[in-house]
C-alpha cells in the first residue's frame, strides 16, 4: 500500500535510542573486587572498629586499675609505717619503763646492803623488844622511784607477763612499807618514837632483796626485748 501511494517503504517500527552509559563499572580487577564484596568489608571494617574501641576502652580500664592498685599499695605502706613507728614508739617508752625499774630495784638492793652493815641491836637491847639500832636499820630501806613505778605501771603492767610483774612490785612496795613502820609508839601521845622492832629484821631483809633481785632481772629482760625491737630496721616505703 505505501508503494501504492509511492511512499518508501521504511522500517514503521521504531528504534530505541541506545542509553548513554552515565554508571561506573569498575574494569580494573581490585576494584570489581571491593564493588563485588562491598558488604562483606563494610562490615569486617565496622567490626574491626569495633574491636579497636573495645581494646581501647579495656587499656584505659586496666591503666586506671593499676593506678588505683599503686594508690592502694602506697597507702598500704604508708599505714605499716606509720603502725611501725608507733610500735617504736611505744617500745622507746617500756625500754624507759624498765630502766626507771632496774635503777629502783638496784637502790633498794643497795638499801638492803648499806641496811646489813648497820650496827645490830647490842647486848643491851637484846632483852628489849625494841631499840634505836633496829630503827636505823628499818628507816634504812627507802622506796625511791617507786612513785614513779606505780603510774608507770598503769600505762605498761597490762601487757604479757605485765600483771605477774606488777604484783610483784606492789607487794614489794608493801613489804618495804611495812618493814619500815615496825616502830614503837609514844603511849601518851601515840607518835612513832626512834624505836625499831628487834625481831624479824635479818629475814625482812632477806625476802626484800630476793623480790628485789628478782625485779631487777626482769628489768634487764625487759630492756633487752626493748632493745631488740628498736634494733630493727624501719619498714621502708619505697615499693
Amino acid at each position: 500500500m505505501s508503494a501504492a501511494y509511492g511512499w518508501h517503504d521504511h522500517e514503521t517500527t521504531p528504534r530505541t535510542p541506545e542509553r548513554s552509559n552515565t554508571l561506573y563499572e569498575a574494569t580494573e580487577p581490585l576494584w570489581q573486587f571491593i564493588e563485588h564484596w562491598q558488604t562483606l568489608i563494610a562490615g569486617l571494617l565496622a567490626l574491626a572498629a569495633g574491636v579497636a574501641a573495645v581494646w581501647a576502652t579495656i587499656k584505659s580500664a586496666n591503666r586506671e586499675v593499676a593506678a588505683a592498685q599503686e594508690l592502694t599499695k602506697a597507702a598500704q605502706r604508708q599505714t605499716a609505717v606509720v603502725r611501725e613507728i608507733e610500735r617504736r614508739r611505744v617500745a622507746r617508752e617500756r625500754y624507759a619503763f624498765h630502766v626507771m625499774l632496774e635503777a629502783a630495784m638496784g637502790a633498794v638492793i643497795a638499801d638492803v646492803e648499806a641496811a646489813r652493815n648497820l650496827p645490830p641491836p647490842g647486848r643491851l637491847a637484846a632483852g628489849n623488844t625494841y631499840s634505836v639500832q633496829a630503827y636505823a636499820v628499818r628507816q634504812r630501806v627507802k622506796r625511791t622511784g617507786f612513785t614513779e613505778l606505780r603510774s608507770a605501771f598503769l600505762h605498761f603492767g597490762g601487757g604479757p607477763g605485765g600483771g605477774v610483774l606488777t604484783a610483784q612490785f606492789l607487794r614489794l612496795d608493801k613489804e618495804i612499807e611495812v618493814f619500815a613502820e615496825q616502830t614503837s609508839f609514844n603511849s601518851t601521845t601515840g607518835a612513832p618514837t626512834s624505836l625499831g622492832l628487834n625481831a624479824g629484821l635479818s629475814e625482812q631483809l632477806d625476802c626484800i632483796a630476793k623480790q628485789a633481785i628478782k625485779l631487777c632481772g626482769k628489768a634487764v629482760t625487759g630492756m633487752k626485748l626493748c632493745r631488740d625491737e628498736l634494733a630493727d630496721d624501719l619498714i621502708n616505703l619505697e615499693p
